[in-house]
């Protein structure tokens, strides 16, 4: 099989009132923004872990990518979901290619991430974060007038053989910790750790986001627990 990458589509997108909407259907609204974000180009760069030994042949790691992103958008939250978008003919259209990758290749794809590919991804997240803020109108960012910045660290259960930093939680079970930072109604960061390292990341991420509330009103809300971390 040759190399499979992904090509822009040659569509002109319209939105219309639609009396029968489909899940799928959604995924035009997050073409249209992702070109707008030129978020494409900039997966392009990333320099994730690409698991072909003949880079000529088989499915470019930008395209695995944007097969996650489409079908996380669509409600799919399992490796076979992504493969699921091979029964629809809008989404292959949408996305350039004549064939999704299967589950097998997506799982290939995500295996062994470097730590320079995790934070290349990472500083693309926030970067559409900081794209979406500023086309956002500033009473859409205030709650009472105010910028309110919230800190939570939920615990996410996980089974299976392995997964990275999972330990045992205060509960007793096998658990990630997700330690999230949400600015008015925006989750600039998110990231995945041990249970056991309560809000380790709170202080560095509460220094690397300051500017979007300094100089203007902004509760800080976290609850007891976590707040207890640090």
């Amino acid at each position: 099989m040759p190399a499979i990458i992904r090509q822009d589509p040659r569509l002109k997108l319209q939105f219309v009132a639609n009396p029968e909407p489909s899940i799928d259907a959604g995924l035009v609204a997050v073409e249209a923004m992702a070109r707008r974000f030129g978020l494409w180009d900039k997966g392009r760069q990333i320099r994730c872990r690409d698991p072909r030994q003949d880079r000529r042949r088989g499915y470019g790691p930008e395209v695995i990518i944007g097969q996650l992103i489409d079908a996380l958008c669509s409600g799919g939250g399992w490796l076979a979901d992504r493969e699921a978008l091979n029964d629809d003919p809008l989404a292959q259209e949408l996305f350039g290619v004549e064939k999704f990758a299967d589950q097998s290749q997506v799982g290939e794809g995500w295996r062994e991430p470097s730590q320079e590919s995790v934070g290349a991804l990472r500083q693309r997240l926030q970067g559409f974060v900081a794209w979406v803020w500023k086309q956002t109108p500033p009473n859409r960012l205030r709650h009472a007038g105010q910028r309110e910045v919230f800190f939570d660290d939920p615990q996410r259960e996980v089974s299976g053989k392995h997964f990275e930093a999972a330990a045992l939680n205060y509960h007793g079970d096998l658990a990630l910790s997700w330690q999230t930072l949400w600015v008015g109604p925006r989750l600039p960061e998110s990231p995945l750790g041990s249970p056991q390292d309560v809000s380790d990341q709170l202080l560095p991420m509460l220094e690397r986001h300051r500017p979007r509330w300094q100089d203007q009103e902004a509760p800080f809300y976290a609850d007891r627990g976590r707040r207890a971390g640090k």
